[in-house]
């Protein structure tokens, strides 16, 4: 009784510090936070790195942050914890906290990640992409542009956004005033793969930040997270010089690196480090990765070290022959001579990587002869939107009486719907929608304008060896790697002279477990760096390489709408015969494929014609298209056929046939 009277006394009489020193001397620290100790745990402690705790619990005013993060060093994961941190120990409102990513993709995993940190807390945060953001902005809809095709009209609505945001045409003071009730109390932003931003993706942040403005009160807090050796999308526009200018821009910021890589094996990381070191002008000079503190002891070679007899876990380059069916064998027999080493192989967690799609034609044919589950990355139809399953599901969803929708109400619609790859496509954007609601009732046109904006950017759900580019493999990862060689000398649009070797970088890191680098007979200068790497076992091509497959010189040309007669049925009356035989059609049947007079023409197993293709379609020079399957079968109108087509139109609304056309010499 006497302690708890003095305790009153006191708390009565001392200051903060002096009672906390006198009745809690050992939790001064811990009660100053903000937050309860197991959400400390969670958002800081946790993290077992000391500079990632460091950047995620950094308590400066307003600090404008650049993280230079290496492939595998937690770079989201510290993105994630530091929204935490500003929500649960800076008692941050959620609502003014702005994320950009680069992609849907990566702004969905965002999301998720941070409701699985901080639950409920993370709902008011915004997770956009710069696209998305500027639509918003400027009032503009996903659906409503999703029936053009016309993509160039995003641009200029990231240019509307970065007038807006300026006021540009207003004098200064509603400017100001204007530019503060767009921004709605934003206070924090934070942009994931700030090195892959172009010239309109920079001036919308600029604006947002207010990094040209002269009050600094009107300012926002930046946080970039970015590594300018992972630059490679500049063939779209983007540059590595924005991440560079970052210093100057920002009040001459300090980087803070983050070069832990917590993915791939000792020997991958050592390869990787020698494949980029001689790139110019390198922010990260001095600082290679390596793997994180736990592994340090571990073999270089991870598991595959006492798995694999021949190479040991350490990076494997394979001799190919001369040409992409023989590497195509060298690596299919590679990859079947690791599944047999170990009882839990899966198919799925395999990858096979190339500069360009032409080189990955022979490999997805020798797994379809061997039976090999295969995928290939750019398999998913561009024009989602427009496929004749997505338009059933909106037109259903605006024909019902509710105009509320959850989640189990679009899982009903997709159980009497047909099987097939295109309605299994659409469950995984079911899935994502009730990942990023929480499952909570929303109304049909917020999920209509959902929908819209994911059918731009679909990536459909591993479920074979993945075959695709390496641009398309940023930021996914997979237990075994082979990048294949070819075209690794060339310069594309707008590319640097160190472009290709980040590249090949990027598609060597995205490996956990075991890569193979493939090499033709010629020289290939971004592997010459690993000579006498002790990372490194040169393997010849196997004796005597079967006799190639016919299938194997076989190219797959995967169309696009802009590569149909999108008229073709609308010129035609609604009872004939072409509308019946598209109809009886489904993904995947086979179309005979006949060049005429004047088009290319596709046609059922019953010989009637259901399709056109554009008349500047040419095949690949020398070969001929032996077959073709339906890719897809979309929805067409008047209203969005060009004037020119309109007059012929002998009906409102039709389907086009969308084909996959395969070619051989």
């Amino acid at each position: 009784m006497a302690d708890a009277l003095g305790l009153a006394m006191d708390y009565f009489s001392y200051n903060q510090e002096e009672f906390l020193s006198r009745w809690l001397p050992d939790r001064a620290r811990e009660i100053s936070r903000q937050t309860t100790p197991e959400s400390w745990r969670a958002i800081v402690e946790s993290l077992n790195n000391p500079k990632q705790r460091r950047i995620v619990a950094d308590d400066r005013e307003q600090p404008n942050v650049l993280v230079l993060a290496g492939p595998g060093s937690g770079k989201t994961r510290v993105l994630v914890h530091r929204i935490a941190y500003l929500i649960r120990a800076r008692r941050e409102n959620p609502r003014g906290i702005l994320a950009l990513a680069y992609n849907r993709h990566a702004a969905v995993e965002i999301r998720r990640r941070l409701a699985e940190l901080i639950g409920d807390d993370a709902r008011g945060v915004m997770v956009l992409t710069c696209h998305a953001l500027a639509m918003r902005l400027v009032g503009a809809s996903f659906s409503g542009r999703a029936n053009r095709l016309d993509d160039g009209k995003f641009q200029e609505i990231l240019k509307q956004a970065v007038a807006l945001l300026r006021g540009e045409g207003l004098p200064p003071d509603e400017a100001d005033e204007y530019r503060s009730r767009l921004l709605a109390g934003f206070r924090w932003i934070l942009v994931d793969e700030y090195q892959d931003i172009g010239p309109d993706q920079y001036e919308l942040i600029s604006a947002l930040a207010g990094r040209t403005l002269t009050d600094e009160d009107d300012r926002i807090s930046l946080f970039a997270v970015g590594d300018d050796d992972q630059n490679i999308y500049a063939f779209n526009g983007s540059s590595v010089e924005f991440i560079r200018r970052f210093e100057a821009d920002y009040d001459g910021v300090t980087p803070v690196y983050l070069t832990d890589n917590y993915r791939s094996t000792g020997h991958i990381v050592t390869a990787a480090n020698a494949v980029i070191k001689p790139a110019r002008q390198r922010m990260k000079t001095g600082y290679p990765i390596h793997v994180n503190r736990a592994r340090e002891k571990d073999s270089p070679g991870g598991v595959w070290a006492e798995r694999d007899p021949v190479a040991r876990g350490r990076v494997q380059i394979l001799s190919a022959g001369d040409d992409p069916i023989s590497q195509a064998q060298v690596t299919v027999a590679e990859l079947k001579r690791l599944s047999g080493l170990t009882p839990n192989w899966d198919w799925s967690t395999c990858a096979v990587m190339a500069r360009e799609w032409s080189y990955l034609d022979p490999v997805r044919s020798l797994c379809e002869i061997e039976g090999i589950p295969v995928q290939m990355a750019n398999e998913d139809f561009s024009g989602v939107w427009h496929l004749r399953e997505t338009q059933a599901l909106v037109n259903w969803l605006r024909g019902r009486d509710s105009r509320l929708v959850m989640h189990t109400d679009l899982n009903e619609w997709l159980l009497e719907q047909s099987s097939g790859p295109l309605i299994d496509l659409l469950g995984e954007a079911m899935d994502g929608y009730e990942l990023e609601t929480g499952g909570a009732e929303t109304s049909v046109s917020h999920f209509v304008e959902w929908l819209a904006e994911w059918t731009r950017e679909v990536r459909r759900r591993q479920r074979g060896l993945m075959l695709l580019t390496a641009h398309r493999a940023k930021g996914l990862e997979f237990d075994h790697v082979v990048v294949l060689d070819g075209g690794w000398n060339r310069v594309g649009r707008g590319e640097d002279a160190d472009a290709a070797r980040r590249l090949y970088y990027v598609a060597m890191t995205r490996a956990r477990e075991t890569l193979a680098l493939a090499r033709f007979a010629e020289p290939h200068p971004l592997q010459d760096a690993l000579r006498d790497s002790p990372s490194l076992l040169l393997r010849q091509a196997p004796v005597g390489l079967p006799a190639a497959a016919p299938e194997l010189a076989r190219r797959y040309r995967r169309l696009s709408l802009r590569d149909v007669f999108l008229s073709f049925a609308g010129y035609k009356k609604h009872d004939h015969p072409a509308h019946r035989a598209i109809a009886s059609l489904s993904p995947g049947d086979r179309l005979e494929v006949r060049n005429g007079s004047n088009r290319w023409e596709l046609l059922d197993r019953k010989g009637t014609v259901v399709g056109l293709l554009a008349r500047g379609f040419e095949a690949p020079d020398g070969m001929r298209c032996t077959f073709g399957t339906v890719l897809a079968v979309v929805t067409w109108d008047r209203e969005r056929s060009e004037p020119q087509y309109r007059d012929g139109l002998q009906c409102d609304a039709w389907e086009v046939v969308v084909p996959e056309l395969v070619f051989e010499r």
